[in-house]
């Protein structure tokens, strides 16, 4: 939530010299269209690329994405990240990524949105200083990683949880080796179970399974990534 509020605050900095959402009736200062959506209507889907910002005046959307393996945990292979209301954006993460829209977007109830041009958008972040704009990305990074290890938590098992933390290591701070990947980190058994919010029981009795079907190694702290594409089948490919 923390980082949420943060970034929420940031695009308001970033966008307060293209507009300010309380000033009402002034279309010149704002530049946005109007929307009206009913209840259980499709704003955007995964994978459309952008039309701009949306800031909800009224109403409640809930964002979305869609997992086809739901582990017998939920009835809808539907999963979802947040519920919006008013005040608040969606819809930005795309934007500060240039690229397309990794969840979905559904009015709860009735709603009507305000939404600012792509285009305006972009030309308010660009004129922003590298270091906000810098800033922004990584903020969207970690919100996608958060969101990511939520539905981890309430989706994938314990061996999912522990195969996706060691690829996420082996991607951020893995060192290529003639026998592997080497995970350049002396974690301790019971930071890396934090990590993948388990026991150090499990999480030992899995490293151990990891490493009798070759996936891994392991000497002491150390751990040596072998297979990543076998990791990627334990993991259950909840990876993006």
């Amino acid at each position: 939530m923390e980082k949420a509020t943060v970034l929420k605050r940031g695009l308001s900095n970033v966008l307060a010299n293209t507009f300010d959402p309380e000033v009402k009736n002034n279309h010149e200062a704002l530049p946005y269209q109007t929307l009206e959506v009913g209840m259980g209507e499709l704003i955007f889907k995964e994978g459309d690329m952008p039309k701009g910002l949306y800031y909800i005046h009224s109403g409640c959307v809930k964002m979305l994405v869609n997992r086809a393996q739901s582990r017998g945990r939920t009835t809808s292979s539907e999963y979802i990240t947040k519920i919006v209301g008013p005040g608040e954006f969606f819809g930005y993460k795309a934007i500060v990524r240039k690229g397309y829209s990794l969840s979905s977007a559904m009015a709860v109830k009735p709603c009507t949105l305000w939404l600012y041009s792509k285009q305006a958008v972009e030309q308010a972040i660009e004129s922003s200083s590298p270091f906000i704009r810098s800033l922004l990305i990584q903020a969207i990074d970690d919100l996608e990683i958060y969101e990511t290890t939520n539905q981890l938590h309430y989706l994938a098992s314990v061996q999912e949880r522990i195969a996706h933390q060691l690829l996420i290591l082996s991607e951020k701070f893995g060192v290529p080796l003639e026998k592997g990947t080497a995970l350049n980190l002396k974690l301790t058994r019971n930071e890396f179970a934090q990590l993948a919010s388990t026991i150090n029981e499990s999480l030992s009795r899995h490293l151990t399974e990891f490493k009798n079907e070759g996936l891994i190694d392991i000497n002491g702290k150390e751990i040596l990534i072998k297979d990543k594409d076998g990791l990627m089948i334990k993991s259950g490919n909840f990876k993006k």
